[in-house]
């Protein structure tokens, strides 16, 4: 067994060992810190990542009972993360279920393994819609299949359907599941996804395989897509770059498919 007893995974740690089970190894396993910045140029990406971070706050506050023209008030210093909330004000939480919960962390338990999923929304009727809120400040929408195939996505899903009859009011039959993703940063738009029965099984047939592999793993090879390299802050540990600065944010050179810079994800990770 390669991870300690009480190890939860969360969408960035099965993420990461679905893109490159040796970045999983250094990060979660060796726990290593970064040999290498996250961007260049490093101001740029700490500024958006913090962006990201008061942006998810507003939201919160704002659902906690805190006016939204308040809290707009707050915003003099950055426009961009103005036009955004302006954008949620008039778009985020049209036609959602009037129960909602905002910031909640569920778990549950598989393969012996505890998953954890923190979300950013739960809006959820009794015997109606059950439905994940997600907001983006990704500066392009990606399309639908990529984000269906996106660790999220999958665990997001499958927690709830587990573990939330309590917010429920009963188990949640899966085809009242749905997750939207809520872009800010262009114009609020959406994607939704929904779920079933049979798209919960196959989840959790993924997900024990995942949790199998990395328990009995006794190697954790590199991606043998060298284009996520660029993005991976351990990439002098692999010979696959230097451990100077990189240029994460030209996001326009990759296809959404292949990778979305999610800085969700980035600032999810803690030593």
């Amino acid at each position: 067994m390669n991870l300690p007893d009480d190890f939860a995974f969360t969408q960035g740690s099965l993420q990461d060992a679905a893109d490159c089970p040796r970045r999983f190894e250094l990060r979660y396993i060796k726990r290593l810190r970064y040999p290498a910045v996250e961007a260049a140029p490093a101001l740029q990406f700490e500024r958006r990542t913090r962006q990201g971070a008061r942006f998810h706050k507003l939201v919160q506050q704002h659902l906690l009972g805190l006016p939204a023209e308040t809290l707009a008030r707050s915003l003099h210093d950055d426009p961009e993360l103005a036009d955004w909330w302006e954008t949620f004000r008039k778009t985020g939480l049209a036609g959602l279920p009037e129960g909602r919960q905002a910031e909640i962390a569920l778990q549950t338990h598989l393969g012996g393994r505890r998953l954890i999923a923190k979300y950013d929304l739960l809006a959820l009727d009794a015997g109606g819609e059950a439905v994940i809120v997600d907001w983006k400040t990704w500066r392009r929408v990606p399309a639908q299949h990529y984000l269906e195939s996106r660790l999220q996505t999958i665990l997001y899903r499958y927690v709830l359907a587990k573990a939330g009859a309590h917010l429920y009011g009963g188990p949640i039959p899966p085809q009242k599941i749905r997750m939207v993703y809520c872009f800010v940063a262009t114009g609020g738009e959406r994607v939704s996804i929904d779920y079933s029965a049979a798209q919960l099984r196959a989840d959790e047939d993924y997900l024990l395989n995942m949790i199998a592999e990395i328990d009995d793993a006794e190697q954790f090879p590199l991606t043998e897509d060298e284009a996520r390299c660029r993005f991976c802050t351990y990439r002098s540990l692999c010979e696959r770059g230097d451990a100077g600065l990189v240029d994460l944010l030209d996001e326009d050179e990759f296809e959404e498919e292949d990778f979305v810079l999610d800085f969700d994800q980035i600032a999810e990770i803690e030593f």
